[in-house]
């Protein structure tokens, strides 16, 4: 990796030129995800949809939620070109524009509807497992509601990921150099892969509401598992002890897979953007990137361990309810 960095008050180049990891690993990590995830999530969509005749509100959760890691992955494919070809584009050409669109929006859409998916679903397990007698938290458990609040949070996320992503395009990315240095921009830019202020509250907002939401989902999930060992306990049938055995497994695998998979990103997210807020230089973004380039990767990973998980989980929970 080579770098091109001058001095801030000179309206700095900062432009990444891709390594190894950029132009080998990452687009083959990549292209497992697609391979697996989209076929994963097709046919766990298809088979929620199959299912959808049964009066149960956590199935609509898991199929919306398959449904945005089916469009996270169809995505990947563009990320990977800006991974291989990013640093031969000029960010001002219509392709760095319009892979950046894609790659930004998809990504930031589908994880926000994805997170709010897991909030109904792990509060209707919550209700399912532990509180089935509290009718405000059982609402979450009919079909009726499950329908209504997956619709309102897939037009409801569009609108702050599209501003953000407006002000990103048209005011952070218009401005990111001056004109004089336009034939040294790349799609590498790290200021373009940035952006300025607005962006960094923007993610800084977004993380500080993922470590909220995590702490909910371990509440959730630790009071559903203790429920669980509590009802083994008592439990005098056999099949009901390995069923529920089962499921507890099952939930230490998924908030494993999702504390592993979203948290080293968002905390990442976090530190960077506040680190913006007081410092801009480019030496450390620099210096930093590599990171934040694998733990968008592991971001992208859960897209297919969910599938796997969550129709365990779900499979689970039915049963444990018989």
């Amino acid at each position: 990796m080579s770098m091109n960095v001058t001095g801030i008050s000179q309206g700095p180049v900062c432009d990444l030129r891709a390594g190894v990891l950029e132009k080998v690993v990452l687009p083959c990590l990549y292209t497992v995800i697609i391979f697996v995830g989209v076929p994963a999530n097709f046919l766990a969509t298809w088979k929620f949809m199959q299912q959808s005749h049964r009066r149960h509100g956590v199935l609509i959760y898991l199929m919306n939620l398959s449904m945005a890691d089916l469009i996270s992955c169809l995505a990947l494919p563009f990320r990977a070109a800006l991974l291989l070809w990013g640093d031969g584009w000029n960010e001002r050409s219509v392709v760095c524009t319009t892979f950046m669109i894609i790659v930004n929006f998809s990504f930031y859409y589908t994880v926000s509807c994805s997170t709010v998916f897991l909030a109904f679903t792990s509060v209707s397990r919550y209700a399912m497992i532990v509180k089935p007698n509290n009718r405000r938290l059982n609402r979450f458990y009919e079909t009726g509601f499950a329908k209504w609040g997956c619709g309102l949070t897939w037009a409801l996320t569009v609108l702050p990921v599209l501003s953000l992503n407006l002000n990103y395009f048209i005011s952070e990315m218009a401005n990111t150099l001056p004109e004089e240095q336009e034939g040294d921009r790349v799609c590498y830019s790290m200021r373009l892969q940035y952006g300025k202020r607005v962006s960094a509250m923007g993610f800084a907002t977004v993380a500080v509401l993922f470590l909220l939401l995590l702490a909910a989902f371990a509440f959730s999930y630790a009071s559903i598992a203790l429920h669980l060992c509590t009802i083994r306990r008592r439990s005098l049938s056999q099949r009901n002890r390995v069923i529920h055995v089962r499921a507890q497994m099952i939930i230490i695998a998924a908030m494993t897979g999702f504390v592993v998979c979203h948290l080293p990103y968002h905390v990442y997210q976090l530190v960077t953007s506040l680190r913006r807020l007081s410092d801009i230089h480019c030496q450390w973004l620099l210096d930093t990137h590599h990171v934040k380039l694998i733990t968008l990767w592991f971001v992208s990973l859960s897209s297919c361990l969910n599938p796997i998980l969550y129709y365990l989980l779900s499979k689970s929970f039915v049963e444990g309810r018989r």
